[in-house]
């Protein structure tokens, strides 16, 4: 199913500055987690699909082993470590749904528990990579095969 729709179908304005995302109930069945609220980070701060960084070099998508194959890539690493360290601290980052609101460069991150918190400021993390990292995308590595994936794993 398509969702490219739902940020420009739910953000409420607060100001011309910022934008606060709500999300329906309806909306929470079609996605684990906090898929929808990563992927809409993601879509709003760098301009491309969030499915662009799915299955991505070495790391971006489910799993991750060998040297990340540049910039983009090291990215999804960090964004791994930044969940195994959570998963540590008995957080379940992958089921954790969390607010944030984002401002014109910026996301405020929001949540009642601290793993809602840590969850959001990991992907927060991330998704600021990626738009950092624009210019090293490179589309040889979407939907890249893991037994291209080469090297030592790097430690986190």
């Amino acid at each position: 199913m398509d969702l490219h729709f739902l940020p420009t179908l739910y953000p409420k304005k607060i100001s011309p500055m910022i934008t606060v995302f709500s999300f329906p109930s309806l909306a929470v069945p079609l996605a684990s987690g906090n898929l929808l609220q990563f992927g809409f980070m993601i879509e709003r701060l760098t301009g491309k699909s969030a499915l662009d960084y799915n299955d991505y070099g070495c790391y971006c998508g489910i799993g991750g082993s060998k040297w990340p194959v540049d910039e983009t890539d090291w990215c999804c690493h960090a964004h791994d470590c930044c969940y195994g360290r959570m998963t540590k601290l008995g957080c379940d980052p992958k089921m954790e749904k969390y607010n944030f609101s984002i401002t014109e460069n910026n996301i405020i991150c929001g949540g009642r528990t601290s793993c809602q918190k840590l969850t959001c400021e990991c992907d927060k993390n991330a998704t600021l990579c990626f738009r950092d990292n624009l210019s090293t995308y490179n589309h040889k590595y979407a939907h890249y095969p893991n037994k291209l994936c080469t090297g030592p794993t790097p430690p986190c």
